[in-house]
């Protein structure tokens, strides 16, 4: 959103005389003013405080729900020993202390609930949180508030035996719109988000599927369009002539017409699989080219079958690693120990082959280390149904969520009634600690890490276009106030033109330098700003709290050129005065201080024009003592005791 606030400025005494008031800053700092922008899943406004914003990033897998500093753990219910679907899932609230348990966790109404996936569907500055439901005829939406989620804030969405789940802008139209899985029904749905109405959804498409569980989302052949991995299970098909597993998966390739883009039979590609349940995207090898990683559950025999990573290339996916896995369901790609390679984590879930030598669910997740798979890590797990990884703990490594669905021998086992674990510090060697949390068949799938196009760790953010046309402008300066984890990056680059909508005529991006004035953007009538966040490897990123840019009119006095400001400080006995004369406009700030440090008196804080000026401060309202006089002006500090 486009702030216009011309030169103002407030002084104890004020004698100068301010030049033409046309200067101005662009300042964005608000969710409404974060939230015109463009972006894709993983970035969004925050609103935190009573009407302030951020701008955040998160390609990992664990959300900070109600802004406290701590993640949050959404773990779906599918259903309890009865047999009864109509269940609650859980939000366990992070503790200050990195801890989760039941004294801390808020119930949600699920029907069966499976997948889930967060993110601000409707653009409010507020998380929502979207359960795939296995159970009844609907999906459900729980809306995120300053309170929190509360029963009667809800939509539906029409679904068929609903698994996993996705969000992501696939037509970039600035709204996030929502892929569903269903086992039932031989479709899977793309719910088209309202372009018009936040939180609404105006159509949907169908896709062909096979008891599909899962859904992957990336921009595989690099062609700028999201594409889309539908892992089929089981079902009537065709070629096998009937019921079977020995399914191929389906990628069903984004394709576009002019403004639109679009999904079907026509854009559909397959892999071999045999039972797969579910699906990650992410560059295993390392060769620029992303890959697929599939869990396969069943081939209708045994339990225990290879799981397959197909390689990409630019000639498609024409190769593949098999990797032992027993009844796998989940999966992840992720660097686990930080050496620069990615790993797999596979969730086991059954162990039982065709002679009935084994029989029970009380099977380990598996982590192959890469590059090349060959060593294997074990982490005690009960009918795993999906692992996550992230910094959830107060130690600098990161955590292993896994759900576990069900104890013991026989296909149904003993209990559904289980406890979800969190290993603390995965490496090779095992792990550090353990911490658990109740839930009932527990199901999350896996969130892939990273950028939903390319899985990289940086996440791009694209303002709106500040500018009404009326004039050319001079950009002076640009400053920006973020929150930067350690090893985590923060880039601000500016581009400006003539249109409205920017195109090549546009001017190059050009980093934005802190202090630097005037920028490197040419003068122009219209400007816009691009931030790429970048994470560290506990995926912690940047949270930009404001932006703000410094213009005045090309061609007055005060543009690109003009000289250094002078600023002169005379103090005695009795007061200070500070004279200023500035030949361009900028910011400018004159503040009193104790000998503390503390902030006594602001005379000048804001963009000032052209022209002199002259604040005198006689201590109004202050102990009598030491103080100091700050000029901040042209990028420069001026202090005098």
């Amino acid at each position: 959103m486009n702030k216009h606030r011309p030169v103002c400025f407030a002084a104890i005494a004020l004698l100068g005389i301010c030049a033409a008031a046309t200067a101005g800053t662009w300042r964005e700092s608000s969710v409404a003013d974060f939230g015109d922008g463009v972006y894709n899943a993983n970035t969004f406004p925050s609103e935190e405080g009573s009407d302030s914003g951020r701008l955040k990033t998160n390609p990992g897998a664990f959300f900070d729900l109600n802004k406290d500093g701590r993640p949050d753990l959404v773990i779906s219910n599918m259903h309890d020993n009865s047999g009864n679907f109509d269940i609650d899932s859980y939000i366990y609230w992070g503790k200050h202390d990195w801890t989760y348990s039941a004294d801390s966790c808020q119930a949600l109404p699920t029907f069966g609930a499976t997948g889930n996936s967060v993110e601000d569907l409707n653009k409010d500055g507020h998380l929502d949180v979207l359960f795939s439901c296995y159970d009844g005829p609907y999906s459900i939406i729980y809306w995120g508030s300053r309170t929190g989620f509360h029963t009667g804030d809800t939509t539906l969405l029409e679904t068929n035996r609903a698994h996993g789940n996705y969000i992501a802008d696939l037509n970039h139209d600035g709204r996030l719109d929502i892929i569903i899985a269903n086992m039932g029904g031989g479709y899977s749905y793309i719910y088209w988000a309202d372009k018009h109405d936040p939180g609404a959804f105006s159509s949907r498409t169908e896709l062909a599927g096979y008891g599909s569980s899962d859904i992957a989302i990336a921009d595989l052949d690099k062609d700028g369009v999201l594409d889309l991995v539908l892992p089929n299970k089981q079902g009537d098909y065709p070629p096998a002539g009937g019921f079977t597993f020995n399914i191929p998966s389906y990628i069903y390739y984004g394709q576009k017409t002019g403004d639109s883009i679009f999904y079907n039979d026509a854009g559909r590609d397959s892999l071999e699989t045999h039972g797969a349940y579910c699906v990650s995207v992410g560059d295993v090898d390392k060769n620029g080219w992303l890959d697929i990683v599939f869990s396969n559950v069943h081939d209708g025999a045994s339990y225990n079958i290879d799981s397959y990573i197909y390689f990409g290339s630019s000639t498609g996916f024409t190769s593949r690693v098999d990797l032992p896995t027993k009844g796998a369901i989940g999966n992840n790609i992720v660097d686990l120990d930080r050496d620069g390679h990615e790993d797999v984590v596979f969730a086991n879930w059954y162990d039982r082959d065709s002679a009935f030598t084994m029989d029970t669910h009380d099977v380990p997740t598996y982590i192959y280390w890469g590059p090349d798979f060959s060593a294997r890590t074990d982490l005690p797990s009960h009918g795993a149904h999906g692992a996550m990884v992230g910094k959830i703990s107060s130690n600098n490594v990161n955590d292993v969520l896994i759900t576990n669905s069900v104890i013991g021998a026989g296909f149904n086992g003993s209990t559904f009634h289980t406890w979800s674990y969190i290993y603390h510090g995965v490496g090779r060697a095992g792990y550090v600690g353990l911490d658990s949390v109740p839930s009932y068949y527990g199901h999350i799938y896996t969130k892939d890490n990273g950028n939903v196009h390319d899985r990289g760790g940086s996440e791009e953010y694209l303002s709106s276009v500040f500018g009404d046309g009326s004039a050319t402008q001079s950009w002076n300066s640009c400053s920006w106030t973020a929150d930067i984890p350690a090893g985590s990056a923060l880039d601000v680059a500016l581009r400006g033109g003539d249109t409205p909508v920017p195109d090549e005529t546009w001017s190059a991006w050009q980093a934005a330098v802190p202090g630097k004035s005037p920028l490197s953007v040419p003068p122009s009538k219209y400007l816009q700003y691009r931030l790429t966040s970048t994470a560290n490897d506990l995926f912690q990123t940047p949270a930009v709290d404001e932006v703000a840019v410094d213009y005045a009119p090309q061609g007055v006095a005060g543009g690109p050129g003009a000289p250094a400001p002078s600023v002169s400080i005379s103090a005695n006995g009795s007061g200070v005065t500070v004279s200023l004369a500035l030949a361009r406009a900028g910011r400018v700030k004159v503040s009193i201080y104790n000998m503390l440090g503390q902030a006594k008196a602001t005379l000048a804080d804001g963009v000032l024009g052209p022209g002199t000026y002259r604040y005198d401060w006689r201590g109004q309202g202050a102990a009598s003592g030491i103080y100091l006089c700050a000029v901040e002006a042209g990028g420069s500090r001026a202090v005098r005791r």
